[in-house]
């Protein structure tokens, strides 16, 4: 059994090769998740604010709730089915195959995670425990920072280019301790990506409304960035796939590779539009909310 995936050239069999890196940190999670559940949640926080001043538990708990949306089964349910997520991505079959046998397993891995399991992650994070985590002081200050668009677009576009240009790829995925390097850049990135608008802490503004809208349409174009040299070059471009044995008999490496840059680019749209159309509705049914009497508004960051 190895600890992470990596590229061998042996010929693939669907036997069960499971990885124990991939392993400990869904059981890791796990254990977080029943730790809080039973204990840190009830225990009392660090209630320091910006000024470094003490501030009481009612105050706290009530800028946790009122700025942060969410309920705890919503919280819970996205844990589970991010969880589940994030063990298909980095355990087999799947990532064995995208590290050394096919360039689609590779961009659905990195989909799936950038897409699915990076947002349902932070929304599954519960205030308190970001609060636990981070702090309102000088970590606070580095989170927001890392929160804004200005840093979250290049530094997300630029990761994903790099970790799927052929010049990184090849070289990272001959061993297990660089493949999990890459992975580790993409799975940063994706969360990168998700920061602005849906960082858990409280004391970070998260993007809203049109400006939340206006941000991942501008993401939109991310996954289009990577997959388009994949698109227009007639032979494979990664030595890994290429050179790899073939899992199924007609699916040679050309078109491995212009099936993966159409899942990286196409499916990526899909996904991120379906986020946006969600939120466009969120956001619009929450402004017919509001203008109805006697209601209340939505805490910032709802949806």
């Amino acid at each position: 059994m190895n600890w992470w995936c990596a590229s061998s050239g042996a010929t693939w069999t669907w036997t069960w090769k499971p990885y124990l890196g991939a392993l400990a940190i869904v059981v890791g999670l796990v254990a977080l998740a029943i730790w809080w559940r039973a204990v840190g949640r009830n225990q009392r926080p660090e209630l320091e604010t910006w000024d470094g001043q003490v501030a009481d538990a009612a105050a706290h708990g009530a800028l946790i709730h009122t700025h942060v949306a969410g309920t705890t089964r919503g919280r819970s349910v996205a844990f589970v089915l991010g969880l589940i997520g994030l063990w298909f991505v980095l355990d087999w079959p799947l990532a064995s195959l995208g590290a050394g046998y096919l360039a689609t397993a590779q961009m659905a891995r990195q989909i799936i995670m950038v897409m699915i399991v990076a947002p349902l992650m932070l929304f599954a994070c519960p205030p308190a425990l970001a609060v636990r985590t981070v702090g309102w002081g000088r970590r606070l200050k580095v989170l927001g920072w890392t929160a804004r668009p200005r840093f979250a677009v290049p530094i997300a576009a630029l990761t994903l280019i790099v970790v799927n240009a052929p010049a990184v790829v090849d070289p990272l995925l001959a061993r297990p301790f660089s493949s999990f390097l890459m992975d580790l850049m993409w799975t940063v990135a994706g969360f990168v990506l998700w920061m602005p608008v849906q960082c858990p802490h409280p004391g970070v503004k998260r993007l809203t409304g049109p400006n939340a809208l206006g941000y991942l349409i501008a993401q939109s174009i991310v996954p289009v960035l990577p997959g388009f040299f994949m698109t227009w070059a007639d032979f494979p471009i990664y030595s890994t796939y290429e050179l790899a044995p073939r899992v199924f008999d007609n699916f040679d490496a050309v078109i491995d590779q212009q099936t993966a840059a159409a899942v990286l680019q196409v499916g990526g749209m899909i996904l991120l539009w379906f986020q946006i159309a969600y939120r466009f509705l969120s956001y619009a049914y929450g402004q017919v909310s509001q203008d109805r009497p006697g209601s209340s508004p939505r805490p910032a960051g709802a949806g």
